[in-house]
């Protein structure tokens, strides 16, 4: 019954999204009024006499855009000591604090509303699934979340706060509780390693059907069950039927994942602290993620080569092109106006309008002015993976700035040597001048030297986030940075290799 009425609620879902394909742009542009006369009722809807703004472009003039740090200083902060109407109506309901990967914690508001987003993004991704596959028997068995603490603090106003999955975690429907693993003791674990392994004992013996959470955190957890049980994943849960992921570029980890869940069908996701964006919503991933154009976030797109001006130019969703690198900015219904998320966008279509996910900003690499996105990265070290035979278990690239042969270094946590480590580096370099103009211009002009890599210990970067406190939940090992931060903290581990 449960499988039946699923199938009822995806069928009417899917039909709604496939007619809602071409009034994208409507919905943008009456959501945006609707968050505008909402905001005239706010401090900051008055500092920005939001009540004389009636079209895109007033609110493109009136609204500069804000960073984090900006924002908190004027605005955020004053709602964390519980003042109300600061840039939404009333109090945040709470704060989520995010993962701080690129930069410290940081702390954002949750309202009603903007949760409800979040429920609704998770549960069009499952329900539109079931319309696309017709599979809904997973709803039968046990679901797996494996993310942060659901146990929330209060700060002294009173507020609520945590990570966000623990704070969707109380609002999952009723009729879904019964489902979800973990229980809540075993989720309150801090410490990740042995959450893990309570995790996999209390699990063993559901009939385990959805599995999700990061892939490296499940790529871990599922290796780990092949050690307890000296078994598959997929022998254990024989059952095991949908992995839901998302918040990291999958390519490295795809190959892997579905060796260790053979059979089991892989859906991605765009999920955020600030709202839930996209998700998949065809068979293949390299489609794109469709965008929810009526979900309480109104969006705007910076083009990445121009984010860090502090006049860039802002475009609307009806105004974006295909295949560009946007930097992201967004308007919602918690409170954030014009905020810059961080994340890198390239849209792959634009009826109905499909991206990815191609990297973060200060995660892009143009230490020399190669505006390198880590979806570029990523397809090099493919390339090179594919013409040697190697195999990476994780990897960071950052740039040396010495005065003899500037490049870029890798260091590469190994655990298949390549045939040649010169063609590797060879493919990886070529590969990447392919993708990236500006980087082959640099390479032809000799600024930049052919990229050194560095074999890393396998293990090296996860050790380096538990030594952080930030290994497991909604962290993620960064794969590329403009400054040597990271790279230094490695290096002492690495050996040189190829040329």
């Amino acid at each position: 019954m449960k499988a039946l009425a699923a199938q009822v609620w995806a069928s009417h879902r899917s039909r709604w999204y496939h007619q809602a394909i071409g009034r994208e742009t409507l919905h943008q542009k009456a959501l945006l009024q609707n968050l505008i006369r909402k905001g005239c009722q706010t401090a900051f809807g008055r500092d920005h006499k939001l009540s004389e703004v009636h079209t895109y472009e007033e609110f493109r003039q009136a609204i500069p855009i804000y960073t984090y740090e900006v924002f908190w200083e004027k605005y955020l902060s004053r709602a964390w000591t519980g003042e109300p109407h600061v840039s939404w109506p009333g109090v945040p309901e709470y704060f989520a604090k995010t993962s701080g990967t690129t930069a410290g914690a940081k702390y954002l508001p949750l309202t009603t509303e903007s949760i409800r987003g979040h429920i609704r993004g998770a549960r069009d991704t499952l329900l539109l699934y079931i319309a696309r596959t017709r599979k809904a028997d997973f709803v039968n068995g046990r679901w797996l979340f494996l993310s942060g603490s659901p146990a929330l603090e209060r700060n002294p106003a009173g507020i609520r706060h945590g990570r966000l999955s623990g704070i969707v975690h109380h609002w999952v429907p009723s009729y879904l509780t019964r489902n979800r693993l973990p229980s809540w003791r075993i989720n309150c674990i801090e410490d990740w390693q042995t959450k893990v392994e309570q995790v996999i004992a209390e699990a063993a013996q559901s009939d385990l059907r959805l599995l999700s959470g990061i892939p490296p955190w499940i790529e871990q957890m599922l290796l780990a069950v092949e050690k307890r049980f000296g078994k598959a994943a997929t022998d254990l849960w024989r059952h095991l039927q949908l992995y839901i992921h998302g918040g990291v570029d999958f390519r490295l980890y795809e190959d892997r994942l579905k060796r260790l869940l053979p059979g089991v069908d892989f859906v991605e996701t765009f999920p955020a602290s600030e709202g839930f964006f996209a998700f998949q919503d065809t068979d293949s991933r390299e489609d794109g993620l469709r965008l929810l154009t009526d979900n309480g976030i109104f969006y705007e797109f910076t083009p990445l080569e121009q984010a860090d001006k502090p006049d860039a130019p802002r475009l609307p969703l009806w105004e974006v092109e295909m295949g560009r690198p946007y930097a992201l900015l967004i308007t919602t219904n918690a409170g954030l106006w014009a905020y810059a998320i961080g994340d890198v966008v390239r849209f792959t279509c634009l009826k109905p309008y499909r991206l990815q996910v191609v990297g973060r900003v200060k995660n892009h690499l143009s230490a020399f002015g190669e505006h390198v996105i880590e979806a570029e990265i990523e397809a090099a070290l493919q390339a090179a993976l594919r013409a040697t035979g190697a195999q990476v278990r994780e990897y960071t690239v950052g740039p040396y700035l010495g005065p003899d042969h500037p490049r870029h270094e890798w260091l590469i946590e190994v655990e298949k040597e390549p045939d040649s480590w010169t063609h590797f580096q060879t493919v990886l370099d070529e590969t990447l001048q392919n993708l990236n103009p500006y980087y082959a211009d640099l390479r032809r002009g000799r600024i930049l030297a052919p990229p050194q890599i560095y074999r890393l210990p396998v293990g090296a970067g996860y050790a380096y986030l538990e030594a952080q406190g930030r290994l497991g939940g909604q962290n993620k090992f960064p794969h590329l940075r403009s400054d040597r931060v990271l790279i230094e903290a490695l290096l002492h581990q690495a050996e040189r290799v190829g040329g």
